[in-house]
């Protein structure tokens, strides 16, 4: 596991298993210089996360190419394996997911699915809006609006 400084004032841990990312979440800014996890030697998938992380606040990655570990029901995976192919700075519906994964009628599920995403930022959750151009269901202290600003997306 490892902790990546972001330019939103908040660190991203993100945790690996054997076989891909399995974490991602925004947390506090770390108070440490340290930015891995006390003790333990960065899993090589680690460093690509970074890279490929770096290369995102620098502006030059569209999308995340990296293994994921996802763990949830086959809909969930359905979904987030389809919200993960949004590039950065577009936008989708959650209709448009729904039809995506053959469940047209499923955008209420496709917002459950976002909501439970266990990869933050990885799984680009905050490019999902309502079909009447507004961001729906985000928590206070969420960071779509922030993200979708960085992408260089206003969303009123």
């Amino acid at each position: 596991m490892m902790l990546v400084p972001t330019p939103f004032g908040r660190d991203l841990f993100v945790a690996c298993g054997e076989d891909g990312v399995t974490e991602s979440r925004f947390v506090a800014r770390a108070r440490s210089n340290s930015r891995d996890a006390p003790g333990t030697m960065p899993h090589p998938l680690l460093r690509e996360v970074k890279r490929q992380l770096d290369a995102y606040f620098a502006g030059r990655l569209r999308y995340f190419d990296l293994p994921l570990e996802l763990a949830g029901t086959p809909f969930a995976i359905d979904v987030w394996r389809a919200v993960a192919r949004l590039p950065a700075g577009t936008l989708a519906s959650y209709a448009d997911i729904a039809a995506a994964v053959g469940r047209p009628t499923s955008h209420r599920g496709v917002a459950r699915a976002l909501a439970a995403t266990p990869l933050a930022l990885l799984i680009p959750a905050h490019r999902v809006i309502g079909a009447d151009g507004r961001i729906k269901g985000a928590a206070l202290g969420s960071m779509r609006r922030r993200l979708l600003a960085f992408e260089g997306i206003e969303i009123r």
